[in-house]
């Protein structure tokens, strides 16, 4: 039975919803290859190849439990945010999308109990969240705003983000919490996640935009995609052609998932097993990944990844 209850904040307002799930977890195959048994963050394949993973790293380790969503109404020198625009995203966008979250968990008889709240400038402060600069709508120049949360946090009072997260993580009673900064424009999401294992976990978030700049009515599965991203997901249609023989086969076993394509409709689109996976909802890797054609393509990945932050575009 899925619950919802609000939770209200003094200092930031915030509308938050909760959903409960109770439900056993199923059953799995045997033959599977148990992620436990393995070094953390790594899947062994038959061929003695080694992929390692990107969740249980950063602010947003795995998606099971207590997990808060805190949604970031950011403006910046070109876009701004009103009352009943904020409203309207957060109602027939956001909301939607976490609620997706919880029902597919749900139905996995995953325990988790996704919250979600937002930020409004109802909060006693003397201004609004604001980027001093314009944030960049193309992906590929991402690199150009990666201080969006440190300013975030300065504008709110606090040092940096770290020290916002530690008093958020306080303030909720939550160790996870997923940022989404929406801006009022146009835009491709992207998350900002954490790869490195360095033992130092950093803040991660998504940037996301109030309309999608390809004119498709998609942001609530964009959103769902980039949140995944954050917990550990990957990218499976091979946005920078690195990887044409997985796309292929991803193409062939999981054509509706989420990490795949978009859609107006989350709900026509699926979390495949391979995405279960690596979001912490199974710890089996599915055997059918456990071949050639997922890593030997234009190049094998057999080590860690390069201690840097890695930005997944939707």
């Amino acid at each position: 039975m899925t619950k919802i209850k609000c939770v209200f904040f003094a200092l930031l307002i915030l509308i938050s919803s909760a959903f409960f799930t109770s439900c056993e977890q199923k059953g799995k195959d045997d033959t599977y290859s148990r992620i436990e048994d393995f070094e953390p963050h790594t899947f062994k394949y038959s061929e003695g190849l080694t992929a390692y993973g990107y969740y249980n790293i950063g602010n947003c380790k795995k998606l099971t439990g207590d997990v808060y969503t805190l949604v970031i109404f950011l403006d910046d020198d070109v876009s701004s945010w009103d009352e009943e625009s904020r409203t309207d995203f957060y109602q027939k966008r956001f909301f939607p999308s976490v609620n997706y979250i919880n029902e597919q968990a749900d139905l996995r008889g995953v325990d988790l109990n996704l919250m979600s709240g937002q930020y409004t400038t109802k909060a006693d402060l003397t201004s609004p969240p604001r980027y001093r600069g314009i944030i960049e709508t193309d992906v590929s120049n991402v690199i150009n705003n990666l201080d969006i949360f440190n300013q975030v946090a300065q504008t709110l009072g606090f040092t940096n983000k770290k020290v916002l997260h530690a008093y958020l993580q306080n303030y909720t009673d939550c160790e996870q919490i997923a940022y989404v900064i929406v801006l009022n424009k146009g835009g491709r999401a992207y998350a900002v996640s954490d790869t490195t294992y360095d033992g130092v976990d950093s803040v991660e978030f998504v940037v996301a935009f109030s309309s999608s700049d390809s004119g498709k009515d998609d942001i609530g599965s964009s959103v769902i995609h980039e949140m995944l991203h954050l917990f550990g997901a990957t990218d499976l249609y091979d946005p920078k052609g690195e990887y044409p023989a997985r796309k292929k086969l991803c193409e062939k076993l999981y054509p509706d998932d989420i990490m795949m394509m978009s859609a107006v409709d989350p709900n026509d689109l699926t979390i495949g097993r391979l995405t279960e996976c690596l979001i912490g909802w199974s710890d089996y890797f599915p055997p059918e990944c456990d071949c050639p054609e997922w890593w030997e393509t234009d190049k094998v990945v057999t080590h860690r990844p390069p201690a840097e932050a890695k930005t997944d575009s939707e």
